[in-house]
């Protein structure tokens, strides 16, 4: 089959940070969005209004190691999920994919996929390096607890620095666990198109 495409534009994003730029325009699904909007006020509730600075410190010291551990351990299944997921589906689907465009976001129904994909990938690896500099500076005795210390911020900013740390921790945490679903959903569709397109070619 001859394509039509330029075969340079698969090989055009260098690195992750190319690939979120591509995805970037892609909407988030408006379950995922709201719902963590929903989220974040409940939080910021119970942060601004309800809970102690110390409380929140605790909840945070307490969060930050869980889901750490979950982010890291769920990227190990996703990327063996993904790489067996791959390398199953025939190159030529993927290549017939790469001719048609996306109507809403101009990309080739290729990179729309994969970049969907790849920005789960990306979200988790983004907020596991958070948790992780949380879990490394912010303990009791922490580089980030004696900086502020040192730096002599006024107590008001301190506590807006930990109510907004809890209100991400929280809030992150279960909008990761919530692009699971579209994850799943994608690998879902790729698999009912590989059969369509058995089907029809």
């Amino acid at each position: 089959m001859k394509y039509t495409f330029n075969p340079e534009d698969l090989t055009k994003e260098r690195s992750l940070h190319d690939v979120y730029k591509l995805t970037k325009k892609i909407k988030v699904n408006s379950f995922d969005f709201y719902f963590t909007l929903l989220l974040v006020i409940l939080l910021s509730i119970n942060a601004f209004c309800l809970s102690s600075s110390p409380e929140l410190i605790s909840s945070i010291r307490q969060w930050t190691p869980l889901v750490f551990g979950f982010t890291t351990t769920t990227l190990g299944f996703l990327i063996t999920g993904f790489t067996i997921f791959a390398t199953i589906n025939k190159p030529e689907l993927f290549l017939s994919l790469m001719e048609y465009k996306h109507p809403l976001y101009g990309i080739s129904y290729l990179k729309y996929v994969y970049g969907v994909f790849m920005r789960v990938f990306i979200y988790f690896i983004f907020w596991s390096v958070i948790y992780l500099l949380v879990l490394l500076f912010g303990q009791e005795n922490g580089l980030a607890t004696k900086l502020l210390r040192a730096l002599m911020f006024s107590h008001c900013t301190k506590v807006v620095g930990v109510q907004i740390l809890y209100i991400l921790v929280g809030s992150s945490a279960v909008f990761l666990v919530l692009t699971l679903k579209t994850f799943l959903f994608n690998i879902y569709a790729m698999l009912m198109q590989s059969l369509r397109w058995e089907v029809e070619r």
